[in-house]
């Protein structure tokens, strides 16, 4: 069942997007893995989670329920994965982490429990499409997804890429998180209440018709995700003249150019195959 003011924060962790959302006047099902952002985030949010507008699952999302290992960084609580391959990059570039074992949820059974959100917010550091793989099983569709880019793998970006044109997802957005600072939300909003937020790289940002940038079709995002994967390539800490990115990014500051970063891929849903009804009522103030 679609579920108009719910957002689903797939990789809570501590909070600031899910803050966001709460402003914006959505309630929000939290996923973390992390047991100690678990419990700084129940105490944080204490008074959402009482009054319903919050529920926070404490688990990571894979493809059995069960109790899978999860890779902590202590000096980057961004990190943390289940995924070995993502772990063992993390862990190439000399950040130290722990290894502990945490209980685990299917996706499938969150859209079964809580619903089909109207956003939904993935970012699990390298798992982000098994929370794709179990939408192909359901009738709706959330309106909005945001996903994060994966950098290293071009075969990777192109198969979340695919999933979403398979799901019915027809318009694309390529968003740097490393130029977040620079987003403001619009008055009057476009996505639930107006709130007037400072966005930093450890937040997704603005969301649906707040994202920023231009509508893409699949064709433009694909060519777009293939420039960010060369310059990667090239420039990024396992790239071929890791050196350089200084420079790259020196340049593109100098241009007016976009510099090497983290992106996410936001989707819409094709009007066709939204189920989709409006957001909470715009209302200006936090």
């Amino acid at each position: 069942m679609q579920m108009p003011s719910l957002i689903m924060d797939v990789g809570m962790h501590l909070g600031y997007d899910t803050q966001f959302y709460l402003d914006k006047g959505f309630s929000v099902v939290g996923i973390e893995a992390n047991p100690n952002l678990v419990e700084e985030n129940r105490r944080k949010f204490e008074r959402y989670i009482t009054s319903g507008a919050l529920v926070i699952v404490p688990c990571a999302i894979a493809e059995a329920e069960c109790r899978v290992p999860f890779y902590i960084f202590p000096e980057k609580s961004d990190w943390g994965t289940a995924d070995r391959d993502f772990a063992t990059r993390n862990a190439s570039r000399g950040t130290r982490h722990t290894t502990i074992e945490v209980p685990s949820v299917t996706f499938a059974s969150l859209l079964e429990r809580y619903g089909v959100p109207y956003y939904l917010k993935i970012d699990i550091e390298g798992s982000d499409v098994l929370c794709l793989r179990p939408l192909h099983r359901f009738s709706e569709r959330p309106k909005y997804i945001s996903l994060e880019m994966p950098l290293l793998s071009f075969e990777k970006a192109l198969e979340a890429l695919s999933h979403l044109v398979v799901l019915g997802y027809r318009r694309f957005k390529v968003v740097n998180q490393t130029l977040n600072y620079r987003q403001r939300c619009p008055y009057p909003p476009r996505e639930g209440r107006y709130v007037d937020t400072r966005f930093h790289e450890l937040m997704s940002g603005p969301f649906g018709e707040e994202a920023p940038g231009e509508w893409l079709n699949e064709e433009q995002c694909l060519a777009r995700c293939r420039r960010i994967l060369k310059a990667n390539a090239l420039f990024c800490q396992e790239g071929h003249f890791p050196m350089l990115r200084g420079v790259y990014n020196g340049l593109a500051r100098l241009l007016g150019t976009e510099p090497l970063g983290c992106h996410d891929i936001h989707a819409q849903i094709g009007a066709q195959e939204s189920n989709a009804v409006s957001a909470p009522p715009a209302k200006k103030g936090g």
